[in-house]
């Protein structure tokens, strides 16, 4: 049983491009984080994490992490990183990973629950991202960051998948910041299934994606908060619990050196 969800297995020019997202399927964790929690950050017995993590790295590989910060800082994997000892596995300070390795595969993960993992690749060359899209993140707008920096290092075509996440019929919030949210990312303007003012992450998202140029733009119809396959931060906070996390990956590896 494989713990990733593959969405894309391409072969592109110079190599190949993985994307997918996990789920709760599989794990140690136990209790209100009772699956494949692979956040480190939220309460978690440490070494039920790391079991985790282990057992998606002996399937996927060499995984480098993000310590999220909903802000919009895009940092770079590259042969250079991977070879230099320090701090290719985990990236401080940081919401998005464009990964441009050489020969062996590498990932990216994006850990959320309830905020879009944002999977990007190009078609035209073994370069890819993993971007952590929240409220915060997306009036930045860390997407286009994230764009503009694969496309320096020469990605074209670029395909965009917004993965399980919080829909805009469950993401209230009081009206003040759901105007505000307008303001700053159209398409955000939402209401609940119950009637009361929400946002909307997933579409804001897909506007800001087409105003940058991609065509190609494919959406999870799956909400985090209704579906309890995925670890959903709203949905155990209204129950008091804790919540675990799952991810996005995107995996590169390149035929040829640099």
């Amino acid at each position: 049983m494989s713990l990733v969800e593959w969405v894309l297995d391409s072969a592109v020019p110079g190599g190949r491009i993985r994307a997918g997202f996990t789920s709760r399927r599989g794990g140690t964790s136990e209790g209100a984080y009772e699956g494949l929690n692979l956040g480190l950050h939220v309460g978690d017995d440490p070494s039920a994490v790391a079991r985790n993590r282990l057992s998606l790295t002996s399937e996927v590989g060499f995984i480098t992490w993000m310590d999220q910060v909903h802000g919009a800082n895009v940092e770079v994997v590259d042969s250079q990183v991977l070879t230099s000892g320090t701090p290719g596995r985990t990236f401080a300070d940081t919401d998005g990973l464009v990964v441009d390795a050489s020969l062996h595969p590498c990932s990216a993960a994006v850990m959320v629950a309830d905020c879009v993992p944002l999977l990007l690749a190009a078609s035209n060359a073994p370069i890819a991202a993993a971007v952590h899209v929240g409220r915060s993140g997306l009036f930045a707008g860390i997407a286009s960051v994230a764009l503009e920096t694969m496309r320096e290092r020469g990605a074209q075509g670029i395909r965009a998948y917004v993965g399980p996440s919080i829909c805009g019929r469950c993401y209230e919030v009081p009206a003040d910041m759901r105007d505000e949210a307008e303001s700053l990312a159209p398409g955000s303007y939402s209401r609940t299934s119950w009637g009361t003012p929400a946002i909307d992450i997933p579409e804001a998202l897909e506007l800001q994606l087409r105003k940058a140029e991609v065509d190609d733009v494919v959406r999870s119809e799956i909400c985090t908060m209704e579906d309890a396959r995925y670890y959903s931060h709203r949905r155990e906070m209204a129950a008091k619990r804790a919540s675990g996390r799952f991810v996005g990956l995107v995996q590169v590896r390149r035929d040829t050196p640099f």
